[in-house]
């Protein structure tokens, strides 16, 4: 299939575009506090750089974001083995997964900015039990919101974890987002080892460097002697959310911009990447990974939130995100 673009456009000239390759987000055009239009999301000058992307940029990610240790996963008393693509562990659902397959994109007849991508799953590609019917919806709001929806369907007991991979700056003629302020609704976030997998131990935040309930710039604690900063090079955790608060579990600001976005989500965790690995054609720490989704290694850690995605149970989940200004709502 030929790969193809497609754009979502409001009232407010707000637009978003995507390819049906791995629904990989390329641009998010939005007004600074000057009214100028700017794309805020890493991309890349041509469609024919994502072929060698392995940065997962833009893209929708799955059957399971982030990392699952040795690649194994013991289901209903079955070991399945899943690809090791990375230090011998499984990211990112594969070498080949959602993020660099064709999807099938058509309109959504209820919106006019609205879309369905769909994407069918077969039986252990890269090794995961069941057919996965995949489907997920772009909608891009008259307010200023852009929701991702994602729904699927096995007809086996499996495991289902995705989320997108969008890599934020939201003032791009500075090829860093360290001088960003980012605020996190997260008591706790997720300890890693040497090989960024859970060490089992949830860890508070509280007089760290991960604490960010009150907002702070990104590069306040970003060199640090703490060995878990260190492992990441940054940061590259998973943070807890705090799911009593009602109120937007994140916001991303740069006041120069004057450029702010909120997330919302229904997913316990979103895993904070600093871009600390970028190379090529972008900068280290050009762009920040704001990934909503279940803990990493959780079908190997009982004490997580399941991820566990029963036969013929409809999975589903809603991330938005709020395009706005700096003291705007």
């Amino acid at each position: 299939m030929e790969i193809k673009d497609y754009t979502l456009k409001n009232i407010n000239n707000i637009s978003v575009k995507f390819l049906n390759f791995g629904g990989i987000i390329t641009e998010i055009n939005i007004p600074d506090k000057n009214s100028n239009f700017e794309n805020i999301v890493l991309n890349y000058p041509e469609k024919k750089d994502y072929f060698y992307d392995k940065f997962y940029m833009g893209a929708l990610i799955g059957r399971y974001a982030n990392r699952i240790a040795n690649g194994t996963l013991v289901l209903n008393k079955e070991t399945y083995h899943l690809e090791n693509n990375e230090n011998g562990n499984h990211l990112h659902g594969g070498t080949i997964s959602f993020h660099n397959k064709i999807w099938s994109v058509e309109k959504n007849n209820s919106t006019n900015n609205s879309v369905f991508l769909s994407y069918y799953s077969k039986h252990l590609e890269n090794g995961y039990p069941g057919n996965v019917n995949v489907k997920v919806t772009y909608t891009l709001t008259d307010d200023n919101y852009f929701h991702i929806e994602i729904h699927a369907k096995s007809d086996m007991d499996t495991v289902f974890n995705p989320t997108s991979h969008s890599y934020f700056n939201l003032n791009p003629k500075i090829k860093s987002i360290l001088n960003h302020n980012l605020k996190l609704d997260a008591n706790k976030y997720v300890e890693i080892n040497d090989n960024f997998l859970p060490t089992g131990k949830l860890i508070a935040v509280n007089s760290t460097e991960f604490d960010f309930l009150n907002g702070k710039k990104i590069k306040q604690n970003f060199i640090s002697l703490n060995r878990q900063i260190q492992i990441a090079k940054g940061f590259d955790h998973c943070f807890i959310l705090n799911k009593e608060n009602s109120n937007s579990n994140v916001e991303l600001s740069e006041i120069n911009s004057g450029r702010k976005i909120k997330i919302y989500t229904d997913q316990p965790g979103i895993q904070v990447y600093t871009g600390n690995h970028l190379s090529g054609k972008f900068e280290r720490n050009q762009g920040i990974c704001l990934e909503t989704q279940h803990f990493p290694d959780s079908p190997n850690n009982p004490d997580f939130p399941s991820t566990l995605l029963r036969a013929n149970e409809e999975y589903y989940t809603k991330t938005s995100y709020k395009f706005g200004l700096v003291n705007f709502n």
